[in-house]
């Protein structure tokens, strides 16, 4: 039986709550401070364990048994909660601390200190969308793992793809381009959608192909992939 502790009852936290309990081989301990939601839970699965409070504060990480937990999933919708919180959880022996950010752009940084599984809701909707804009067997086989595929962020500045729409470069058989970050804005990747210079794009890419992708976004060279 495996001891989770999930940090947030919003609509990730309930629906992973969703997911475990159609399992027989997870103990549930959800910790919000919103009673209405923790009531909900409860009607729904009266097994799962409810701790009202703040979970920044580690008096209430250890009311929800985190000194005994295997699994800490902390998925509030506040990225500063949710990094604090996630720092305090490594002070313990746990298997895995599994951390939201509701932004992509801070999950460099929430590894940097220490939180390598790190999760994002618009990273996580590239999965949901993926027969829509990668091809059937390129998704096949990066689902797998057959594949070798990594997830790249490279900024554009080289003027090959500057100006042109997504579907003119994406996808080849080496890439697929599945997010832009214009600025604050984060898209999903659609054909329409215009590269300029210093967009950030979140790219599929087959890691024996990384280093010649990575100069045809980024370097002013006659590469063809």
């Amino acid at each position: 039986m495996q001891n989770v502790i999930i940090v947030g009852g919003g609509r990730v936290g309930i629906h992973l709550i969703d997911k475990l309990k159609k399992r027989s081989d997870y103990n549930i301990t959800l910790i919000d401070y919103h009673k209405d939601i923790l009531d909900i839970v409860k009607s729904k699965h009266d097994d799962v364990n409810i701790i009202k409070g703040d979970a920044t504060k580690i008096e209430v990480l250890k009311k929800a048994g985190i000194e005994n937990a295997n699994i800490i999933v902390i998925a509030t919708s506040i990225d500063e909660a949710n990094l604090l919180i996630g720092i305090n959880s490594q002070k313990y022996n746990l298997d895995k601390v599994i951390t939201r950010t509701t932004n992509p752009e801070h999950i460099k940084m929430f590894k940097k200190l220490g939180l390598n599984e790190v999760v994002s809701p618009e990273l996580v909707a590239c999965s949901d969308i993926e027969k829509k804009i990668i091809p059937q067997n390129m998704s096949e086989i990066a689902m797998m793992g057959k594949g070798d595929f990594e997830l790249v962020d490279f900024t554009v500045k080289s003027n090959k793809v500057i100006g042109k729409p997504i579907g003119k470069i994406s996808p080849t058989k080496n890439f697929i381009i599945v997010m832009c970050h214009k600025g604050d804005e984060v898209l999903i990747a659609e054909d329409y959608i215009i590269l300029e210079k210093g967009d950030i794009i979140s790219v599929l890419v087959k890691t024996s192909a990384i280093k010649k992708t990575k100069k045809y976004f980024t370097k002013n060279s006659i590469i063809h992939l």
